[in-house]
């Protein structure tokens, strides 16, 4: 019965995410678009934006991670995570940049507002303050701490915040495999002494294949939605019949990297590479473990979005050309230190070749996204009164990857809107630019993606949105080695950063410098 239900749900939730996600393959036919320009000494031959300069700022915002922090004396680096002093010196960063274009700039302080999730706030997060995760060794008696990443504990059984102010500290924990078929209940696992989960390897090889599928099918986020939802029943059910249970081990695909997920479970998860995830489990006899977290609640997380402004020859409606620019632990170059450059560069291009648009432009760095996209949240909940025509997003661009083979995705929440601009992408001419290792597809999705724009597409029914946000990619939220490896600076490809600004960039003119009635 219990199997039947989980189907059936799964199911439901398949449907409605692939209704609300069709693609529409690329074989959009409509006029070609003739651009009249508002400003009529505007030389379109000059049509490029500054290479050097995306550079620059990506490769500033990827060096936070080892420029920010101080290990030696007990900081642990979080790169541009939520309301870290990394993400503040992101901030700085592109407020700077903002005010040296010559951009009307300010930051605004997020702070909560009613209605935003249930016994939810935005500037809400669990704050690890300490940590290690230590393998002993049974055979030679030497143990080894590892690389990891911690997701906290949000249990608070009587919905007090202090509950969540914790520290977890086992020694010598057993561990177990997790079980099989989850929505088994395994009595012997019920009477065992504490001990740590580690996640099936027959669970890693079926959400491979999904992915895989999925890929195939062009639909990675249905497959992220079911993945998620599989995860968090798992993880649930575990919680409440294995009471001995410490924590879980979750063990990445590659070799030298480890996941970084955020979610509100009871217990901690330890996020490792894949080689000692894979030396765990062909040897789980031969180790215990040693886990230790120090965590606190905080309700009062100080984060900032940064906003440039581009008055146009009518100001009554604004358009945004936004990314996020803060990060998981690591670099976030692709995730997305290269779309926040975009952002700027764009306005560079505007300002340095004296276009004037006829919306006024809001160049805007929104925080928090990674957390729930809190910065685009509080915007939308605050500028009520603003009419936002447009709503241009950049997420997760440039990075290189032979297999899955990654798609860039169009995705718009207006089926006209589409239509007006995929023929001026296809002029960009995408796949041959970056010799044809990627895709790129139109994606109508009503909703909004995954991504900042989600938010205006939801709440503002007249608003049209575009998300710019390259899919399939393997090294998503990943990190490892010293930061040095996964979502990184060295894995850019710089052909298809070129590529992608420039459709970026004429999208941006498109809505900027005509106005559609």
């Amino acid at each position: 019965m219990a199997k039947n239900i989980l189907f059936k749900k799964s199911l439901i939730f398949f449907m409605i995410f692939l209704v609300l996600n069709t693609t529409i393959l690329p074989t959009i036919n409509s006029k070609s678009t003739d651009l009249k320009y508002e400003n009529k000494n505007y030389n379109s031959n000059n049509d490029w934006l500054d290479a050097q300069y995306i550079y620059n700022i990506s490769e500033n915002l990827s060096n936070i991670i080892f420029t920010e922090y101080n290990e030696s004396a007990g900081e642990i680096p979080k790169g541009r995570a939520f309301g870290t002093k990394g993400e503040h010196k992101a901030a700085e960063i592109i407020q700077e940049n903002m005010t040296k274009i010559g951009l009307w700039t300010w930051r605004e302080q997020i702070s909560n507002i009613p209605g935003y999730k249930k016994n939810s706030k935005l500037t809400e997060k669990i704050e690890i303050l300490d940590y290690n995760f230590i393998l002993n060794s049974k055979i030679s008696g030497i143990s080894e701490k590892v690389d990891c990443f911690v997701n906290p504990s949000w249990f608070n059984p009587n919905n007090n915040p202090d509950d969540l102010n914790k520290t977890f500290n086992f020694e010598n924990l057993k561990i177990i495999l997790s079980p099989k078929y989850p929505l088994l209940i395994n009595k012997t696992l019920q009477q065992e002494e504490k001990f740590i989960f580690i996640k099936n390897p027959n669970e890693v090889e079926r959400n491979y294949l999904i992915r895989k599928l999925f890929s195939v099918m062009g639909m990675g986020g249905v497959e992220f939605f079911i993945r998620v939802k599989n995860e968090d029943i798992n993880i649930k059910f575990w919680q409440e019949n294995y009471p001995n249970c410490c924590g879980f081990i979750d063990y990445d695909n590659h070799n030298d990297t480890y996941d970084m997920k955020s979610r509100r479970y009871n217990l901690p998860i330890i996020y490792i590479n894949g080689s000692i995830g894979n030396k765990l489990l062909n040897n789980l006899d031969e180790y215990t473990v040693d886990f230790f977290l120090k965590q606190r609640y905080n309700d009062s997380v100080i984060s900032y979005n940064i906003i440039g402004q581009l008055n146009g020859t009518c100001n009554d409606k604004t358009v945004i050309v936004c990314c996020l620019y803060d990060s998981w632990w690591g670099q976030g170059t692709t995730d997305a230190a290269i779309g926040m450059a975009m952002v700027l560069s764009i306005a560079k291009y505007f300002v340095e070749h004296n276009i004037e648009p006829y919306y006024k432009v809001k160049f805007i760095g929104f925080c928090g996204e990674e957390y729930g996209m809190r910065g685009s949240t509080y915007y939308e909940n605050t500028h009520k009164k603003e009419k936002i025509r447009y709503v241009i997003d950049f997420n997760q661009l440039g990075f290189k990857q032979e297999e899955p083979k990654p798609t860039l995705e169009i995705a718009v929440n207006k089926i006209k809107f589409l239509i007006d601009i995929w023929n001026l992408i296809n002029e960009t001419n995408y796949k041959e630019k970056t010799e044809y290792k990627y895709d790129i597809k139109p994606r109508y999705m009503p909703i909004g993606h995954i991504s900042d724009d989600r938010t205006f597409a939801t709440k503002r029914l007249l608003c049209k949105t575009v998300c710019l946000l390259k899919n399939d990619w393997d090294l998503h939220h990943r990190c490892g080695m010293n930061y040095s490896k996964g979502d990184v600076f060295e894995n850019i490809d710089w052909n298809d950063v070129s590529a992608t600004a420039e459709i970026a960039l004429n999208i941006t003119k498109f809505v900027t410098l005509k106005n559609f009635k």
